[in-house]
């Protein structure tokens, strides 16, 4: 969350469309709606079934306050899923479900306390893939990131709540999680815009070496990862008016889980 209000201060800014080449193209118009503009994104946040009170269902009282902490469904003799207490309170604060080899493949988690999901992880044989994050009190999906091998690959955002997605995190393989270039839709055509995007790690990062063994020999400031990239660092000039970022959560986990995710 403090990423995403430093963000917030350096500016929107987006990315030369031909770097993500899904969203290349020209002249869509804004959010214009036809075959060839953005599409609106499923916010819904959905919870799956897991029917703590049916009869088969197995309670545990962990912490000896006579109120169950966590309790297990099973169908076919096997365990399906698990709603979790982790404070104690009497509400449950994950849902967690099973495949048939007793490995996670979903889980759903209510941060802030509030009996609303937040985020829900999705899970390929034991192996986190997607989160599907709300960042903000609006009650709906707002960013999506993509892992792989166990590392946040890529995320989309949609940083206003118009449900469409406007800001799109590429993690390099070269840098650290937390240094994340951030490509932004600035004219609302659904489409990351040339000439702005946003380095979170410029003051900081340092590329390295191909063998790893050091500092490349690259010159002051330059950064291999930005190659034919044009970039906008500083903040927008005074009459551009940057969206607004929504609220967020007050107590609510970092939405990314990691220091440089959204």
């Amino acid at each position: 969350m403090k990423l995403l209000r430093r963000v917030a201060k350096i500016g929107r800014a987006g990315v030369l469309a031909a770097t993500l080449g899904a969203c290349a193209g020209s002249g869509a118009g804004p959010k214009a709606a036809s075959g060839s503009g953005p599409v609106a994104r499923d916010t819904r946040i959905l919870h799956e079934e897991c029917d703590l009170d049916e009869s088969g269902a197995v309670a545990e009282d962990i912490n000896g306050d006579g109120r169950p902490d966590r309790t297990s469904v099973s169908e076919g003799g096997r365990v399906t899923c698990r709603g979790l207490d982790f404070n104690f309170d009497g509400v449950i604060d994950a849902w967690v479900y099973l495949d048939e080899s007793g490995q996670v493949r979903r889980r759903e988690s209510d941060y802030d306390r509030d009996g609303r999901i937040d985020e829900v992880a999705l899970y390929q044989a034991g192996m986190l893939i997607e989160r599907q994050r709300a960042t903000t009190l609006s009650g709906k999906l707002d960013t999506w990131q993509r892992y792989r091998d166990g590392r946040v690959a890529s995320a989309e955002r949609d940083s206003n709540g118009d449900d469409y997605v406007d800001q799109w995190w590429e993690y390099p393989d070269q840098r650290p999680a937390e240094c994340p270039l951030i490509h932004s839709d600035v004219n609302g055509d659904g489409r990351p815009d040339p000439g702005a995007t946003v380095d979170v790690c410029k003051d900081q990062y340092t590329p390295t070496a191909r063998d790893g063994s050091g500092p490349a020999n690259e010159p002051e400031g330059a950064d291999p990862a930005l190659d034919g990239v044009p970039t906008e660092l500083e903040a927008p000039a005074p009459d551009a008016t940057p969206a607004e970022e929504p609220a967020s959560t007050p107590g609510a986990a970092p939405p990314g889980g990691e220091g440089g995710q959204p």
